[in-house]
């Protein structure tokens, strides 16, 4: 119910493609009328009859390149029924009028694209059919090209929208039937559930109420064809992203983080007090700072629990790791993510590490937005967001020379820049301008951070080889979810690496060390 359903018609422009320049056929040049076979001045050869020097009634004229039309003439230009084909691949057969596709006609596009219909003065207007190279296909009006008005779009994967359509783009109320049976009547938003509306299932549940982002949330009832396990028919109440908020849940996270306000120092404290002292017989030592910054979702505490475990385990951080988790499960027990004890833990951290030798690894997963700012939520309070500069600033007052910063987060491109030196080794799971994937409540990784801790790094001889594995998991990943919903390849994600002059070497050496 959740996949991103977008559009995949992108017809081929024509561009004046009808004048005879633009077809690659030069004006005209009279020749006798005895003769069989005309020649045009570029070597064309025209056959049938001529007016006044013209071209006139039905004949045929052909270039060494492939190209030909045949059909119908009036005064030099196609006139009335005929048919063309270009060199490039177009196809056209049809009516025509003053050299124009102008009345029904048939264009194939070198794509493979087929527009059948209606064409005014070369464009593709009106009341017609397009058929995609892929399959997709859009029945309804057109305006130049595209669907502008009533129509029924079927894409790539079966799912159909019935309703108004926009420059290509469908508006307002609409109808969608996917092809595993969900069906849906309401509003849509960039393809995807917005507003309110009304979803069935092949199984004949019915969800009533409001949409976001393809999702349940806000008011709305579910109701269930067949009782669930404890008897009930219906969830009814308030949805956020597609969970039935609970309550009882809410109240005992608000109690729960009232008590945690009183014991956060504490706790900080606490877990900084139990850095254990540098191991002397290493040279180099690696410190490990997990960060999970949005507490509304489990993904990013999973996250850092699971990176917590793996370092502890193969990198030699234990007693040496810390982490700060915004989260609805350790709000009591454990140091939130923020500003504050962001900035606290770097500078502990600093103090206890050997400076020119040992290296932090800093490790942060949450929201991000365009801003490239860091979400830091924790259910129940309002908390500032990290700026990537505000963490440039924080990881200078730490004086931490060496650093590995991860950062998975949608738009996490944006904080190379404001964190890059020689020393530091930065790894983004997106571009600064696109979004990453996975940020949900029931997953126990984003894709990013999947791909790069739990498949790439424990095959991996470096963080970097890790980075190059994982970006083609998350490559193909996300492909696989596009054909699936029907977006687009210039919609991935991009994970980024930066790497300075001098990390590589400490890196290195680090590693040579025995475990």
């Amino acid at each position: 119910m959740t996949a991103t359903l977008r559009a995949s018609l992108r017809p081929y422009t024509l561009a004046g493609l009808l004048a005879f320049a633009a077809l690659g056929m030069p004006p005209l040049c009279a020749a006798p009328a005895k003769a069989p076979a005309a020649e045009t001045a570029d070597g064309g050869r025209y056959f049938g009859p001529l007016v006044a020097g013209k071209m006139h009634g039905q004949g045929r004229l052909e270039y060494a390149s492939g190209a030909f039309y045949e059909g119908g003439f009036a005064r030099g230009v196609f006139s009335g029924q005929g048919k063309l084909r270009q060199a490039s691949g177009v196809e056209y057969a049809g009516a025509f009028s003053q050299g124009a596709f102008d009345g029904l006609g048939r264009y194939t596009s070198p794509k493979g694209e087929i527009y059948t219909g209606n064409f005014v003065k070369g464009s593709f207007e009106g009341v017609g059919r397009f058929q995609g190279a892929d399959g997709a296909t859009f029945e309804g009006h057109f305006k130049h090209w595209r669907p502008h008005g009533a129509g029924k779009l079927t894409d790539t994967d079966g799912t159909v929208f019935e309703g108004e359509f926009v420059q290509g783009q469908v508006q307002g109320k609409a109808t969608v039937t996917t092809s595993d049976g969900i069906h849906y009547e309401g509003e849509l938003k960039d393809w995807k559930f917005e507003g309110q509306g009304v979803l069935r299932t092949a199984e004949g549940d019915e969800y009533r109420g409001g949409f976001k982002n393809g999702q349940f949330d806000g008011k709305g009832v579910l109701r269930y064809a067949v009782a669930q396990a404890d008897g009930r028919r219906e969830d009814s109440g308030n949805w956020t992203e597609g969970q039935l908020d609970d309550p009882a849940l809410d109240k005992l996270t608000r109690d729960n983080i009232e008590l945690a306000l009183y014991n956060q120092r504490t706790l900080l404290d606490g877990a900084l007090a139990r850095i254990a002292p540098r191991d002397a017989a290493k040279k180099i030592n690696l410190y490990l700072l997990g960060v999970a910054g949005d507490g509304a979702q489990e993904v990013f505490h999973r996250e850092t629990a699971f990176v917590q475990r793996q370092f502890d385990r193969d990198y030699g951080t234990v007693g040496r790791s810390l982490m700060l988790v915004n989260s609805r499960n350790t709000v009591a027990q454990q140091p939130m993510a923020t500003r504050t004890s962001i900035a606290a833990s770097l500078d502990a951290l600093g103090a206890k590490m050997d400076k020119a030798n040992d290296i932090l690894f800093l490790f942060l997963t949450s929201h991000g937005s365009p801003e490239h700012e860091l979400a830091l939520a924790q259910n129940g309070m309002d908390l500032h967001s990290l700026p990537a500069q505000e963490l440039a600033s924080m990881l200078r007052h730490s004086g931490i020379r060496w650093k590995v910063i991860v950062i998975s987060a949608c738009y996490a491109g944006g904080f190379i820049a404001p964190l890059k030196d020689d020393n530091t080794l930065i790894i983004t799971a997106a571009r600064s301008d696109r979004t990453s994937f996975g940020c949900d409540d029931q997953n126990d990784f984003t894709y990013f951070s999947e791909a790069y801790f739990k498949e790439a790094l424990p095959k991996s001889s470096s963080f970097t080889e890790a980075f190059d594995k994982a970006k083609v998991l998350v490559q193909a990943r996300e492909a696989a979810d596009f054909r699936e919903g029907g977006m687009e390849a210039e919609e991935h994600s991009e994970p980024q690496l930066f790497q300075g002059k001098a990390i590589a070497a400490q890196l290195k050496a680090w590693r040579a060390q025995p475990r």
